[in-house]
């Protein structure tokens, strides 16, 4: 007898303050979820975080946008390996790139090729969430059947700034944990 093949999950990451911790929630998703996790960073994300150190928690690292790149991992290729995509965190740009079906990086292509959930958490600046722009942006990609979670407003001591400073962020690693199961299809 033969067991049911393990649900294949992508993570995209784009670059975000937030990408800090996403090792939190890679390892949730591990812990909880018996799946093939792959992850695949957004140029922009790649100089927020050490792909070394990402690579030990998951199945599958995708990141790079020259051809050369793309030898064993051609965005429809991609799409046809995985069953549910969460893009995690979720920028601005991002969700303009979506809204407007532009493919500018191997992210927003392989979300234009997807046959399956594609769920974002976007994460911002709270005038930037706000914004007519980026809200139409939103109405746009749910029109479009994609699902938006409402960001978690958070407050962060901003060493820059040299003060507190709140933004919209991702909701706990146990929350997206559970909206990942439920959104994974069922395994026959």
């Amino acid at each position: 007898m033969t067991s049911a093949p393990k649900p294949r999950i992508l993570i995209g990451a784009c670059g975000s303050l937030d990408l800090t911790m996403l090792p939190f929630y890679l390892r949730a998703i591990k812990d909880n979820i018996d799946c093939t996790l792959s992850l695949m960073l957004t140029p922009t994300a790649v100089k927020f975080v050490n792909t070394d150190t990402l690579a030990l928690l998951v199945d599958r690292l995708i990141h790079g946008d020259r051809p050369e790149n793309w030898r064993t991992d051609k965005p429809g290729r991609i799409a046809a390996e995985h069953d549910l995509l969460a893009v995690l965190p979720t920028t601005a740009n991002t969700l303009s790139a979506v809204a407007n079906g532009s493919s500018q990086n191997r992210l927003t292509t392989v979300i234009l090729a997807a046959e399956f959930p594609v769920l974002f958490f976007p994460v911002m600046g709270g005038p930037m969430w706000d914004k007519a722009s980026v809200q139409r942006n939103v109405s746009q990609i749910r029109e479009d059947g994609y699902e938006v979670f409402q960001p978690v407003w958070r407050e962060h001591n901003d060493p820059h700034m040299q003060k507190i400073h709140g933004h919209h962020s991702l909701p706990d690693p146990s929350d997206v944990v559970e909206i990942l199961q439920s959104r994974l299809p069922v395994q026959h």
